[in-house]
């Protein structure tokens, strides 16, 4: 019994934080240009062209903080 509130007790303590640093910290850098922006071709390393993926921003929203928003939206409507 201890050890499932112990275990329980950690994975509360774990999404706490990642939800207060996403609360902080809501962008993370694009995972396709690494948050510049813009990435080169496969084909031919002189060609650039922009991220599709963050729009040329090189950031994007985190998992964490897409679900906030995404609630929140859902209780505002309601």
């Amino acid at each position: 019994m201890r050890g499932t509130l112990t275990a329980t007790g950690i994975i509360l303590a774990v999404l706490a934080a990642y939800a207060l640093s996403c609360a902080v910290r809501p962008f993370r850098d694009c995972w396709l240009c690494d948050g510049k922006g813009h990435h080169r071709s496969k084909r031919n390393a002189k060609l650039s062209r922009p991220c599709r993926w963050c729009k040329s921003s090189g950031k994007r929203l985190r998992f964490g903080r897409r679900a906030w928003n995404k609630a929140r939206d859902k209780y505002r409507a309601a």
